[in-house]
């Protein structure tokens, strides 16, 4: 697969952003949403939704062209992912791993982990943040 033609459309539609923010959000709050406006708590979705994409199409491009999951390149965008987790909880090491896991074992996140992207993807990504959680996290 071609690294240009990981995301589709070069442009993430405002309307898939808030989907992916709301499916990632779930019933959670994120840090600080406190009582939002509809409009309000759909610019937060579309935030999330666009900080999702813009990480999982950093990581579909290391994967697919074959950068180890190890590599400093991986896992500064697996820190980014980290960071990002900061919207919901900060996890621990185990959280994290547990976290690492369900990427890969539950059809609803793998799917959404590998909706357009190169299949294998989520594996990487859990080897990624496994690598990460042992040598950044306690």
């Amino acid at each position: 697969m071609q690294p240009n033609n990981l995301s589709g459309s070069a442009a993430l539609e405002q309307t898939e952003a808030v989907e992916d923010g709301t499916a990632l959000i779930g019933n959670l709050t994120p840090a600080g949403a406190g009582n939002l406006s509809p409009a309000q708590k759909q610019a937060v979705a579309r935030k999330i939704g666009e900080d999702w994409q813009r990480i999982s199409s950093a990581v579909a491009e290391l994967f697919a062209t074959g950068v180890p999951s190890n590599d400093p390149r991986t896992q500064q965008i697996v820190h980014e992912h980290y960071q990002w987790l900061g919207h919901f909880w900060t996890p621990d090491r185990a959280s994290y791993l547990r976290l690492a896991e369900m990427y890969v074992n539950q059809p609803k996140f793998r799917h959404r982990i590998e909706r357009r992207k190169p299949k294998g993807m989520a594996s990487y990504l859990r080897d990624a943040m496994t690598t990460y959680a042992w040598s950044r996290l306690r």
